[in-house]
């Protein structure tokens, strides 16, 4: 039993022993290097004597002569070479090859974004064995010097363009879009109430800001961060007006022949939005994310607003930006939906909420009448949107209503204007458009037709929805791309049960559609 003992703790001591020695051949070796100046070793090492002498002309050299830790990307002398061909080194250059940071590539997981001394970030990227910076292929890593390390790049790395920078130059129609949404508002944490002025509004010693509001709601394109990031879908300027030219060539509208027909107007109101809601993502998303993962199946994102939206597209030209990547559009067309169909007005849209079940018109001079009618905006699940805008006169009520207001922006043709409404309520009405007498309708005409109204189109007719219904007309007024202004005029009260006017929704159907 004793010799056991000892053979045991023998062994013991013996395992102990030798993990100790792993432990110290594993931890306690202290590179040869650390007691070294990272500037020196770089002057000894002839791959990069062009750069090193780059950074003697621009006298970067003495920011080693301080104790702060560096890691600068450097150039081979081919590449810097081959880079000269074409380009010149300047200040904000040769910053970008530097980082105040000290990186360690074994503790980068993918991507990581880091902060130069020029102040752009750049992307420090590790794929197993493989290291690059913004895409570009690093040759070899130095050993860890007392202040910092350095790595070998295969071609020289220029500052990378933030979102909007690059868009600015691949689609001015982008940048355009996002400049105007440029605002300036009061600071009002910053800013402090002085007093009042003579209707009691507060008055402030005011500090003013700017304000983007697309940057606010999509995503901050013009700045740099160390953690954020988006992936912008957007198709480059010659496609995009490639698809906007045969836009115009299939809608038939005369003079719409190219691009340069298409209102700019309809490209911010509908046209970019759009594509904003279709093509921008949080974080860097590769190509193959957009793809579905069989042929039977669709890919559905989440884009940055936080919506789902199915994927028809398929990105192309991968461009890596400070804070992002950009891409084009493969075939880029602009979808018939977003021209060709029906242009609808929700009633709603016409009241703004004052309190519980209290609504006002959102402009005070959109009626004119001999007495107030108070607006109700009314929920009724089979409406459109589920609600509904209603105004009742007394019974019998001869006097003066009139409701104007402007539709929507629309294209320059022949449109039939579908209205939804209640047919019990109503009387005889005067519809404008853009100032001409266009129908008069008499809602008694819903009994007289037993509740299926005839529509202006020949062999078209609307059917009942419980007392809901539709009555139309011909727009053929609309000269130019854009609003409508309409007008309900109330001429008497015919023969219906109650007095008033009921809109659910209007519809601007092209003509050229049924």
């Amino acid at each position: 039993m004793k010799f056991k003992s000892y053979l045991i703790i023998s062994l013991a001591i013996l395992f102990f022993t030798s993990c100790e020695q792993d432990w110290e051949d594993h931890y306690d070796v202290i590179p040869a290097t650390v007691d070294e100046n990272v500037w020196n070793a770089m002057q000894q090492d002839p791959q990069i004597s062009e750069f090193v002498q780059i950074l003697k002309d621009f006298q970067y050299d003495t920011l080693f002569i301080r104790d702060n830790s560096y890691t600068i990307f450097v150039p081979t002398n081919d590449a810097v070479a081959q880079f000269r061909n074409e380009n010149s080194f300047d200040s904000l250059l040769v910053e970008y090859h530097i980082s105040t940071h000290f990186i360690q590539s074994s503790n980068i997981i993918d991507t990581r974004q880091i902060q130069t001394l020029a102040t752009k970030f750049a992307f420090f990227q590790r794929f197993g064995t493989q290291l690059k910076l913004d895409d570009i292929a690093i040759l070899a890593e130095s050993p860890l010097y007392k202040n910092g390390k350095y790595y070998l790049l295969e071609q020289v790395a220029k500052p990378l363009p933030n979102l909007y920078e690059y868009f600015a130059f691949t689609n001015p129609i982008l940048k355009k879009y996002i400049d105007s949404k440029d605002s300036i508002v009061l600071d009002r944490e910053r800013s402090k109430p002085i007093g009042y002025d003579p209707e009691g509004n507060t008055v402030f010693d005011s500090v003013i800001i700017d304000y983007n509001k697309f940057e606010e709601e999509f995503f901050p394109v013009s700045k740099e961060f160390r953690n954020q990031t988006a992936t912008i879908v957007f198709p480059k300027k010659e496609d995009y007006e490639a698809a906007l030219t045969e836009m115009a060539q299939n809608m038939n509208i005369a003079g719409y022949n190219d691009y340069n027909d298409i209102p700019e107007d309809w490209q911010h109101d509908v046209l970019v939005p759009h594509l904003l809601e279709q093509g921008v993502f949080e974080n860097l998303l590769e190509p193959e994310d957009f793809l579905p993962r069989s042929a039977r199946d669709t890919t559905k994102l989440r884009n940055i607003l936080g919506d789902s939206i199915w994927i028809f597209y398929e990105p192309v030209d991968k461009v890596l930006t400070s804070n992002g990547y950009a891409y084009n559009y493969k075939d880029y067309q602009v979808p018939d939906s977003l021209h060709s169909g029906s242009n609808v007005f929700e009633a709603e849209w016409l009241l703004n909420e004052t309190g519980i079940n209290r609504y006002a018109w959102i402009r005070n001079d959109m009626v004119k009448s001999d007495q107030y009618f108070a607006p109700l905006q009314e929920y009724i699940s089979s409406a459109s949107n589920d609600t509904i805008v209603r105004v009742l006169f007394p019974k019998g009520y001869s006097g003066n209503f009139s409701l104007e207001f402007t539709t929507k922006k629309m294209f320059p043709r022949e449109y039939v204007m579908i209205v939804q409404t209640h047919m019990n309520i109503g009387g005889v009405y005067e519809i404008y458009v853009n100032d001409e007498l266009l129908r008069t309708f008499d809602y008694y005409d819903f009994t007289r037709y037993r509740q299926i109204m005839p529509s202006v189109v020949p062999g078209k007719r609307y059917l009942p929805m419980g007392n809901f219904n539709k009555f139309d007309l011909y727009v053929n007024n609309i000269d130019k791309y854009d609003r409508a202004k309409i007008q309900f005029k109330y001429k008497s009260p015919g023969f219906v049960p109650n007095n008033g006017l009921v809109i659910d929704y209007i519809d601007f159907v092209p003509a050229s559609s049924f």
